[in-house]
């Protein structure tokens, strides 16, 4: 589990795109976005992956895995070649409008994106939590019931 105890957990199908996460957000420009997408809202943000494929994408020693399994992004060691956006599972690591890179960085194991939200949309809980998040999430259950495990 390399140091991972908590885990952000993101249950698009809650969101309701008022925007209080991305306000919430304290970077200079919101690493976390709700694009609208048919029929909802998404919820782009990092999710500090295990394996990262953008650390291992980096070349220039510009992300890593903190001790708490939080990927960080050094901003003085990056190059903004976007590697690291092309191998991002979530589209969560992209190049901002002033040209530097922008990556969530779970404000220091309090995101405030997760205080923000209202609708229970994004949650910051511990790794051992994960089972039971994941199958609150509409494709699980459908795979699930797809199976007949439920």
């Amino acid at each position: 589990m390399n140091g991972r105890e908590y885990l952000l957990h993101v249950l698009s199908e809650k969101c309701t795109g008022c925007g209080d996460c991305v306000e919430a957000c304290p970077m200079d420009e919101p690493a976390i976005r709700i694009p609208e997408v048919s029929g909802g809202w998404d919820v782009v943000v990092c999710r500090h992956c295990s394996p990262a494929p953008c650390v291992e994408a980096c070349e220039f020693g510009a992300l890593w895995v903190k001790d708490d399994g939080t990927v960080f992004l050094a901003r003085e060691l990056c190059t903004s070649c976007k590697a690291c956006t092309a191998v991002c599972p979530f589209g969560a690591v992209f190049l901002g409008t002033t040209g530097e890179m922008v990556k969530c960085d779970l404000c220091k194991g309090k995101p405030r994106c997760v205080e923000a939200c209202r609708e229970g949309a994004l949650i910051y809980d511990r790794f051992t939590e994960k089972k039971a998040l994941m199958e609150e999430k509409k494709p699980v259950k459908e795979l699930l019931a797809f199976r007949g495990l439920v």
